[in-house]
């Protein structure tokens, strides 16, 4: 019997639990039992169905501060640990980067665009800013070795001494850039094309089958109107894993 030795965390809270899901579905499908999966939560949220363990803890209301506190409490079971969002889908098996030294491993930012700084309500930070210029990172996909709380403490950190606009949204991936811009060397990357394919349409067998076959590993569905596409994604990666096993 083969050790596991990669451990996919999520983070979810809440009623619903489509959404996550789909994503512990997913990695059943390409990975069978030989990952070990485990979910971050508060203390109401439902298990979700296909999980090794539930970690729960008492979180903060404040849903980036939860997500921080929930990584940072969270320690480690294998040698190898892989936290995305509850939004991805994945369609081939998860093969991490393995560099001499380097322990974590963070996830560029593709497309730039000037930030919209008034939504949800006003950052004085982001006036005149690109995506990249302040959130060059994103927090979909993080891969660590070893034990790394210590730096999911420092962001934890960070984002508390935040203003309570980042504690609802964006104080993740601030946060991120605040800890990271003055030591980037120390930190892999991990090719977006590779784990957080962004999905903002239909896939077709054709395009879903190509995109497999070139070892996109992760599919993330951001934004609430790509996320309607993840049922019917769910349903052709089935028949299209099945039909490879036929």
């Amino acid at each position: 019997m083969n050790k596991i030795d990669k451990t996919i965390c999520f983070f979810w809270v809440g009623d619903k639990i489509e959404i996550p899901q789909s994503l512990v579905q997913s990695i059943r499908l390409t990975m069978g039992d030989n990952v070990n999966v485990v979910q971050l939560t508060n203390q109401e949220t439902k298990e979700i169905k296909g999980v090794n363990s539930v970690k729960r803890f008492d979180l903060s209301s404040k849903i980036m501060i939860a997500r921080l506190q929930s990584y940072n409490l969270y320690e480690n079971e294998t040698n190898y640990t892989f936290f995305c969002d509850a939004d991805c889908v994945f369609i081939n098996k998860l093969s991490l980067p393995n560099i001499e030294d380097i322990n974590i491993f963070l996830s560029p930012r593709l497309k730039d665009f000037k930030i919209n700084y008034n939504y949800p309500e006003y950052y004085e930070e982001f006036v005149d800013k690109t995506a990249n210029e302040v959130m060059p990172f994103l927090f979909c996909a993080i891969a660590t070795k070893g034990n790394q709380q210590k730096f999911f403490k420092n962001l934890l950190n960070i984002c508390l001494k935040l203003p309570n606009r980042f504690h609802n949204w964006y104080g993740d991936q601030y946060s991120l850039f605040l800890e990271t811009k003055t030591k980037l060397k120390e930190f892999g990357l991990l090719d977006p094309n590779i784990y957080q394919y962004e999905i903002k349409e239909i896939l077709m067998p054709k395009k879903l089958e190509k995109i497999i076959e070139d070892g996109c590993q992760i599919l993330h569905f951001k934004g609430s109107k790509s996320k309607i596409h993840i049922e019917q994604t769910m349903a052709l990666l089935s028949y299209l894993i099945n039909k490879r096993n036929t």
